[in-house]
């Protein structure tokens, strides 16, 4: 009589407890089976002790390097500000743990490539908390691209419109040492890695970009325009915000080829067949909100899955790096434009 293997049963640490930790994070891994959060930390000890009694947790943790020391633990989720992922993630490795931490990777290229290089000398996984390339709609428009189902893609429009007053995002995303940069850093960094992902391509030749912090009056950009050139002829055009005066938040990303077109939140997938366009989106039932929250426990069940059968992530540390190189280069394009806000 044949038996079910049993699968391996994963030890994680949470280091940090903020929003998306307890909105997203520590409810979805309550659901995984096989998988044991073994410690939480967070600077709030009170904070740290509340989310252990509510999730079962059997440690707490002030001091991040008291979790990391606690042999049992195969991986740590680092769901902390931008500025705090650098120390935690070698020191995670340090320790022979696998790092999930939350975008961006870090606050610029030259601390993502030290997290990168550690990741590969410690010979542990090194997963950024991309979660839109999980979500159910994405995966299937990366099978019909990737498939040559719209042909060559080569025009490309995305973007993340907030409305503003819609925003409520922690304070330190506004400041520029801790966060990396503005807007950029947080939803226009999200939907360009999507959108070159989805395309598979990131080698850029030339970028034009406006930064504007005309709306919030931050430090930091609150809105942003870029329009990229890729190496093999692809424009890719970018726009970003905080606090647009629209009736509704947007977030979109279209896609056109040279047999069909696509376009993301809803997803629709249009193709050239007999001379006639074609509507060929598969059919679908689950809301666009569904569809978001959906993507959050993909993401950390792919984390854990490649724990335990030593794969590669789909959202790893190179591609993070590749993206936070075209950010960097964004930056420095806006700089040398009249609207880049004063350093």
């Amino acid at each position: 009589m044949s038996t079910v293997k049993q699968k391996k049963i994963v030890k994680l640490g949470v280091i940090g407890t903020g929003a998306i930790a307890q909105m997203m994070h520590f409810p979805n891994l309550r659901k995984f089976e096989n998988v044991q959060i073994e410690a939480v930390c967070d600077l709030e000890l009170a904070k740290a002790g509340s989310i252990a009694k509510k999730y079962h947790i059997p440690r707490f943790f002030q001091d991040p390097q008291r979790l990391l020391a606690i042999e049992e633990i195969d991986g740590v989720l680092i769901l902390t500000p931008t500025n705090s992922h650098l120390a935690l993630t070698l020191s995670a490795f340090d320790h022979g743990k696998h790092v999930f931490v939350e975008r961006p990777i870090a606050r610029n290229v030259a601390e993502a490539e030290k997290m990168v290089e550690a990741s590969k000398r410690a010979n542990r996984l090194l997963m950024v908390a991309m979660n839109h390339r999980f979500r159910p709609d994405s995966m299937i428009l990366k099978n019909f691209i990737e498939g040559g189902e719209l042909g060559n893609i080569f025009m490309v429009r995305t973007g993340w419109l907030k409305k503003k007053g819609r925003w409520s995002g922690a304070e330190w995303h506004f400041d520029k040492k801790l966060s990396g940069g503005g807007v950029m850093m947080d939803l226009g960094l999200q939907m360009l890695d999507l959108s070159l992902w989805l395309i598979d391509q990131y080698d850029v030749k030339r970028i034009s970009a406006q930064l504007f912090n005309d709306m919030l009056g931050l430090e930091v950009e609150d809105t942003v325009s870029c329009q990229l050139l890729m190496r093999d002829g692809k424009t890719v055009t970018l726009h970003a915000s905080w606090a647009l005066l629209a009736p509704e938040t947007q977030a979109y990303a279209h896609f056109w080829g040279t047999q069909g077109a696509a376009v993301l939140n809803p997803l629709r997938i249009d193709k050239e067949m007999h001379g006639n366009l074609v509507n060929v989106t598969p059919e679908k039932s689950i809301t666009q909100k569904a569809l978001y929250l959906t993507s959050f426990e993909y993401e950390l069940r792919h984390f854990v899955e490649c724990i335990r059968n030593g794969n590669q992530p789909i959202s790893c540390g190179d591609d993070a790096l590749k993206i936070l190189r075209i950010v960097e280069a964004i930056y420095k394009a806006a700089a040398r434009g009249k609207n880049a806000p004063k350093e």
